[in-house]
């Protein structure tokens, strides 16, 4: 029970307030206020004429005491203080102007800052000032009407997967969601780079069997090159070129402003829920985007949680006359020349991929997509990759070396390429082989066109 009413329960039933204040460890001094004004209160109501409002005579008894600090005075804040202050927020705005809006000093900065300076001041003072001179109002939001086909949101989202017994790693989760209908899609990488941005796109208009009219993205670095002023931002190569592909326009949200991607934002983590918070294991990265389109299947084919009446499915079939025509799917890939060097291998961001050793020295095209690379030679396809993430990897296979292992088959052993061999196939070598690798190469060749089990019948 509130003290206030306890004190005047107390004095109703007879008490005095020398013991009221006794019993209840109060000042004599606040029991006669809520007293006082208790009489008086009481004396309004007995007294009521037409003109009384008793509804708020009664409210001002039963009320929780109130305390007035209107009149109270700063004692630690000077004029010199809130001139500094002004001026942690002046180079906050002039920040914000240059596109270094994450570089601002909260706070929390601007109170370590004072402190530094010799004055002897809380942090929830500075806080306090810092709100009210900021002037800032509650922000309104204006509630939007989107026509089928026009819109459509893209972001980025992490999730943490185990995948092929690798352990947990950060996987990177592509979400595309209508702005209409709130249609969902979503696609997993190994990473967050401009191929992975371009097929997530290429993968949706595919599936939907169309091109919205316009892509929206807040200020990722796979889409904004650089910022020109504090509004206008540069967009990237591999974003022009996506929109010069496909047709569509493009616009960015403004910074700090993730309302204005509004249906991406929320379906980020809501796919990241549905999806895997029950299931976080799964042998390839292929399996988890079989498993992950199912998940994004069955929730556009349930009704939305904000309005029963909107099933995402059907909102997407109403869309589709009004979306751009579906183009050939564009093959979204680093395309680049490299060198064969003396191991064989060409050179992709400081990995090695090994290709037939016959092209050592020559001139391939490679073509490196988000989870695969391809080399060739004269339009020919000579060697295809998974792949890999890391620095410094040598990624080779032993078929591509079959002519110099021929002629030095004493290399074979130590080999890299023995290294990376399929499990069965190193057993055979260690169990029958060791001492006749050019018999074993032959049996690899079988392998090679036949298969491991069909070559052991």
């Amino acid at each position: 029970m509130d003290i206030k009413q306890q004190i005047l329960i107390r004095y109703l039933n007879g008490d005095g307030q020398r013991k009221i204040a006794k019993d209840l460890h109060v000042s004599r001094n606040t029991i006669r206020k809520y007293v006082n004004e208790y009489n008086i209160k009481k004396q309004e109501l007995l007294n009521k004429n037409i003109l009384t409002n008793t509804n708020e005579i009664i409210d001002d008894i039963v009320a929780e005491p109130t305390y007035h600090s209107s009149n109270r005075t700063r004692r630690k804040i000077s004029d010199e203080c809130i001139d500094l202050i002004k001026m942690c927020l002046l180079e906050n705005k002039q920040k914000r102007a240059s596109g270094k809006s994450k570089q601002q000093m909260k706070a929390t900065d601007i109170y370590e800052f004072l402190i530094n300076k010799g004055f002897d001041i809380s942090y929830p003072s500075v806080s306090n000032i810092v709100r009210s001179l900021k002037d800032t109002l509650n922000e309104a939001y204006i509630k939007q009407e989107y026509s089928l086909g026009n819109i459509c949101e893209f972001d980025w989202g992490e999730v943490k997967l185990n995948i092929d017994n690798k352990g947990f790693r950060k996987y990177q989760l592509a979400v595309l969601t209508t702005a209409y209908g709130n249609y969902r899609f979503a696609v997993l990488f190994e990473t967050q780079d401009t191929i992975a941005f371009q097929q997530s796109h290429a993968l949706f208009f595919e599936h939907v069997g169309g091109i919205y009219n316009t892509m929206v993205y807040d200020n990722m670095k796979v889409a904004v090159a650089k910022f020109v002023g504090h509004n206008e931002k540069q967009p990237t190569k591999g974003l022009l070129t996506l929109s010069t592909y496909y047709g569509f326009n493009f616009r960015f949200c403004n910074i700090r402003s993730g309302n204005e991607n509004g249906h991406v934002e929320r379906s980020v983590e809501y796919v990241r829920r549905k999806a895997f918070a029950f299931k976080d294991t799964f042998n390839s990265l292929e399996d988890a985007n079989k498993y992950l389109l199912e998940i994004c299947n069955n929730l556009n084919n349930k009704p939305l949680t904000t309005d029963k009446n909107i099933i995402p499915i059907k909102t997407l079939k109403q869309e589709i006359p009004y979306l751009l025509p579906k183009l050939p799917m564009l093959d979204c890939a680093d395309i680049r020349e490299c060198r064969v060097d003396k191991y064989s291998c060409i050179m992709y961001k400081q990995n090695r991929y090994s290709v037939l050793d016959k092209f050592v020295g020559q001139i391939v095209l490679v073509k490196a997509y988000a989870n695969k690379i391809i080399v060739f030679f004269d339009n020919v396809k000579i060697a295809e990759h998974i792949r890999t993430l890391g620095l410094f990897d040598w990624n080779i296979k032993l078929e591509h070396y079959l002519n110099t292992l021929h002629k030095k088959s004493g290399a074979l052993e130590n080999s890299t390429a023995m290294l990376n061999l399929d499990t069965k196939i190193k057993n055979i070598y260690n169990k029958y082989f060791t001492q006749n690798p050019k018999e074993f190469l032959d049996l690899y060749e079988i392998i090679l066109e036949k298969g491991v089990y069909m070559s052991m019948m």
